[in-house]
């Protein structure tokens, strides 16, 4: 939003020599909110992605820096401004990533009670994935461990064994194909990624201004990470076995992801985004509560 403190009307608003080649609307031209993106986004997707990607980023950065310029939407001045002050904030951004404690290798110990999380098949992974990701820094919510549920239900008691007895139901031919088929939706990608495409599917048909469209997706973006932090806190506190732990005889739709069962971690990030997508489209609420289900 720090763009926004200045101006700067666009050359092509400043001289009737430079015809812009799309539609201007009321953002100030300094410094450039395109190159500002731009530089930000490149600094911190060079920081997460291997050298052999740099190549295509470099290409990408030099593209969205000449765009503006060549549509008469920005002076070279806005470029550079622009690309400095996204630098600048990416330099920000990346130096709190180094300190939020997810480089931390994990030194824990797996409990070995019956109940307690075990390799699971097909892979049967020793090291549960991102064991520590409960005790990263967070962004708005105090610490993982902040809203952490009450315990699990025991293992013999009524309401574990009628939670058994659904999932035995299932397996055993009761899963529809719809049911199926859902599933294997949810299976194929993290449920961050389903719900970041919802976002820009939904963005796309609201024509909202650049900086009510980037709060959108930082409200999605930071509820799903907390809520993520704050499972992986729950999971690993309670470290609950998956139920093919439980009933080896249970046949799943697909192989079974290599950390605790309670809480889920697909409802819980679901949920979130949900919550925060009903409040920024409620004309949607009932979708996006039908699909966090």
């Amino acid at each position: 939003m720090s763009i926004w403190a200045w101006k700067r009307k666009p050359p092509a608003r400043t001289s009737d020599r430079v015809r812009a080649l799309g539609n201007l609307g009321d953002i100030p031209s300094y410094p450039s909110e395109h190159a500002a993106v731009a530089a930000a986004a490149h600094a911190v997707l060079s920081a997460l992605f291997p050298p052999a990607d740099s190549v295509q980023l470099n290409k990408l950065l030099r593209s969205s820096l000449a765009a503006p310029v060549v549509a008469g939407a920005a002076f070279p001045s806005d470029i550079e401004a622009g690309r400095a002050l996204g630098s600048a904030i990416a330099r920000a951004v990346l130096q709190r990533a180094a300190t939020d404690g997810a480089d931390r290798p994990w030194s824990g110990v797996i409990p070995t009670a019956d109940w307690a999380w075990k390799p699971t098949p097909v892979r049967f992974v020793a090291v549960p994935f991102d064991a520590g990701a409960g005790n990263w820094t967070t962004w708005v919510i105090p610490r993982g461990d902040a809203f952490r549920p009450s315990p699990f239900p025991a293992l013999g008691t009524p309401r574990f064994q009628q939670n058994l007895d659904e999932l035995r139901r299932l397996a055993a031919g009761g899963r529809t194909v719809s049911q199926m088929d859902r599933a294997r939706f949810w299976a194929t990608e993290a449920p961050t990624a389903r719900w970041e495409l919802f976002v820009d599917d939904e963005l796309s048909h609201r024509g909202w201004s650049l900086p009510r469209t980037a709060r959108a997706r930082a409200w999605v973006s930071v509820a799903m990470y907390d809520a993520f932090v704050a499972c992986w806190d729950a999971k690993f506190h309670y470290w609950l076995a998956r139920p093919v732990t439980i009933d080896r005889s249970l046949n799943t739709v697909f192989s079974t992801p290599p950390f605790p069962s309670y809480p889920s971690g697909h409802s819980t990030i679901s949920t979130a985004a949900a919550v925060v997508m009903s409040n920024l489209f409620p004309d949607k609420a009932r979708l996006w509560d039908e699909r966090a289900i």
